[in-house]
């Protein structure tokens, strides 16, 4: 029973720390244009992250502020809040505020707090257990400022009427304006009337002397304890005499002048910020309580309406129900006016660059033809293009040079009337054919060519001919062959160069069973001497000599092909090729103390086409540069050398690993090491790896490259299985 209790406490707690949940906790009820304003800043922002849950409730407190009411609220949030954990509560204006610093243990317990749109704030309010918890956004307005902008604004001003209440809200900025005013009394009557009656404002307002303004602060509550409606104080703004200014955008657009005026939605806007911040992490004691600026914000309209100059409001200023100039009134003709002149330009411009463009064509075309005849003229190649029928419709000089004919007489006349040979060789196959290399013989001259056709398309995309390019191949084949020869006295250098060390082994393995015969020869001697050998005694003393005579003659065996070059390409299998490789380099291998590890995959056959014994060489420079990386690695610390050989299938091609364990291959020299003379041993003379490339990409048709890696080198090979 324990535990279950001890498990759902665990799962609460895990699910109330994970609380997704925000309470807008707003001081004055819905419908006021301030409290709107709030909202409409905090879900501008909090409506992109739709995993928050934001949850909104109305204090109501413009109308009733009574201790009862709020204690009235607190029993009811206390149950309304009962199964709900907010991560955090935004507090709008100075009730919410206080009501949620106040009720914080029993409510909000853990909760962080935004507040916003508290005016006369103090940090040394809030409980020093509820610090960490707390941060907010500030609502000063900027008296003295909005007193300087009217003192500019309305000439020769004497009187400056500041309508403020007795709410809350109001007095907690009553005091600032108040020691602000202090500045000016000297050079302007101030007045601050905070004790307002909405049935005779109108009339005391429009009583004040000439040159008057009034300063709005804030009206919720007249001295009657009336609730103050919007539209009272919009026909109150209509209606008054004298232009008045106000600290809160709410009125803008309702009949004030403007003013430096703190906004509702800057307000939200900067909660929800913060808000976001704790949702995604961040402590609330770390994030810095703000303080943003007052904009300036005017009604063109109103302006006008008192005859004040625009030119004394300052840069930069917002103004609403400005008028359009004439751009703006008529931007869609303008607009389209300016979208069709360019247009309607570039046709004309576009008519005279096509007539320009088309003299200038005719012009480059000739052009163009004087210069084709040239190009095609000074081309080696025999270039010529016929009909479908068959007729030579057009030719380089290269063909009239060959046939010794000019392009007159070649030109209108049959194909196989000219070149009888070629036709043959097309003739033979049914398909089109784009390329063949052949040998054609003109005039006596046998020629070894490539010849490159291709169909070309008249204007209606209709098969109209063959193009044929015929190039001479006969010194290019010469080359081949030489280069081809030269390359096999090459591999056959490097491979004679492997053959001191493959003596070494072969000396190494041969110790072995000439040591067994002379233990043989020994023993023979020995029964001699003690008795008479029988038949059956000699015939074991041959067998066990002729078995040791027979493993030298297959060590002998594998060397001698080795050592023989393929003339042609023939199917072998790797595994073979590559284990008889290990026994002719065994005991070298071995007398260095380096272990050889050969894997492949198991019922595998890996047969390709190509060079057994080239496969080989190629195989055995790599080990051997492998070897001595090992060795050279051993000079600084003695460890157990390693050489593995992976075989496996992947892609469709046969894949070689070699990998081994010793000093490895610097970054920037892993494409190098293949480069013919490039070596980083002392008396290296760079051939060995430039043969291995020549072997397994030119004459076995792979790949090899070497791979990084973190201990030692790996070379991969990769070739065309043979299907």
């Amino acid at each position: 029973m324990k535990f279950l209790i001890l498990f759902f406490l665990t799962i609460t707690t895990i699910f109330a720390n994970s609380s997704k949940e925000i309470l807008l906790l707003h001081s004055y009820n819905n419908g006021l244009k301030w409290t709107d304003g709030i909202t409409q800043g905090i879900k501008e922002i909090l409506d992109k992250y739709p995993e928050f849950e934001l949850t909104i409730e109305y204090m109501d407190s413009k109308k009733i502020d009574s201790q009862e009411y709020f204690d009235i609220l607190m029993n009811l949030y206390e149950k309304k809040f009962s199964n709900r954990k907010y991560s955090v509560v935004i507090a709008a204006d100075n009730y919410a505020y206080e009501f949620v610093l106040k009720n914080h243990k029993k409510l909000f317990d853990e909760s962080s707090v935004v507040f916003t749109g508290v005016e006369n704030f103090d940090k040394d309010f809030i409980p020093l257990e509820l610090k960490k918890y707390v941060t907010g956004v500030v609502e000063y307005k900027e008296i003295k400022e909005n007193i300087e902008l009217i003192k500019k604004t309305i000439t020769d001003l004497n009187t400056l009427y500041i309508i403020s209440d007795d709410t809350f809200s109001s007095l907690a900025i009553k005091e600032q304006i108040l020691n602000d005013v202090k500045s000016f009394e000297k050079n302007i009557k101030i007045v601050f009337d905070n004790k307002i009656d909405i049935d005779t404002i109108l009339n005391k307002v429009n009583s004040l002397p000439k040159n008057s303004a009034i300063l709005f602060s804030s009206l919720y509550k007249d001295i009657n304890e009336k609730y103050i409606t919007s539209s009272q104080l919009r026909s109150f703004f209509n209606s008054s005499k004298y232009p008045i200014f106000a600290l809160n955008k709410i009125h803008l657009g309702e009949g004030v002048i403007g003013g430096v005026m703190v906004n509702a939605k800057e307000q939200g806007n900067l909660a929800a910020k913060k808000t976001l911040e704790i949702m995604q992490g961040k402590d609330a004691s770390l994030l810095p309580i703000s303080i943003p600026t007052s904009k300036y914000y005017f009604d063109y309209e109103v302006l006008e309406k008192f005859n004040l100059n625009n030119s004394k409001i300052p840069m930069l200023s917002t103004i609403l129900n400005e008028p359009k100039n004439f751009f703006e009134k008529n931007r869609q003709f303008i607009d389209g006016t300016f979208i069709l002149l360019p247009l309607l330009f570039l046709l004309i411009i576009g008519l005279i660059v096509n007539i320009t463009k088309r003299i200038n064509l005719e012009i480059k075309l000739v052009e163009q033809n004087k210069l084709d005849n040239v190009l095609l003229n000074n081309i080696k190649s025999i270039i010529y293009w016929k009909s479908n029928d068959g007729i030579f419709l057009g030719c380089n000089e290269a063909l009239c040079l060959l046939l010794d004919m000019k392009k007159e007489e070649i030109i209108g006349r049959e194909i196989e009337e000219i070149l009888p040979s070629l036709c043959n060789q097309m003739k033979d196959s049914d398909a089109f054919i784009n390329e063949l290399e052949t040998t054609l013989t003109f005039k006596n001259i046998s020629m070894e060519v490539l010849i490159r056709r291709k169909k070309y398309f008249n204007k209606k995309n209709q098969e109209a001919g063959i193009v044929t390019i015929i190039n001479d191949m006969t010194d290019i084949k010469k080359l081949q062959n030489q280069r081809k020869k030269d390359e096999q006295f090459i591999i056959q250098r490097s491979k004679l160069s492997e053959i001191g060390e493959i003596m070494t082994s072969i000396a190494h393995q041969w110790k072995t069973p000439l040591i067994e015969i002379s233990t043989i020869a020994q023993e023979l001697l020995y029964k001699r001497n003690k008795k008479e050998l029988s038949k059956e005694d000699s015939k074991e003393f041959v067998d066990e000599i002729m078995t040791q005579v027979q493993y030298m003659t297959k060590t002998i065996d594998d060397f001698r092909s080795f050592i023989k070059p393929s003339m042609s390409k023939s199917d072998f299998e790797i595994r073979e090729a590559i284990e008889e490789l290990l026994r002719i380099i065994e005991h070298n291998i071995k007398y260095n103390y380096i272990d050889v590890e050969v894997n492949f995959q198991e019922n595998k056959k890996y047969i390709i086409s190509g060079y057994p014994n080239e496969f080989k060489q190629a195989i055995l420079s790599i080990i051997n540069n492998a070897r001595d990386s090992i060795l050279k690695k051993r000079e600084e610390e003695y460890f157990q050398g390693k050489i593995t050989i992976d075989t496996f299938y992947e892609n469709d091609h046969i894949h070689i690993s070699i990998k081994d364990n010793g000093t490895g291959i610097k970054k920037e020299n892993l494409e190098k090491i293949f480069e013919p003379f490039f070596t980083d041993k002392i008396n290296g003379d760079g051939f060995g790896l430039y043969m291995v490339k020549l072997i397994i990409e030119d004459k076995m048709d792979g790949n090899i490259k070497a791979v990084e890696q973190e201990n030692g080198a790996n070379i991969l090979i990769a070739l065309s299985k043979n299907v």
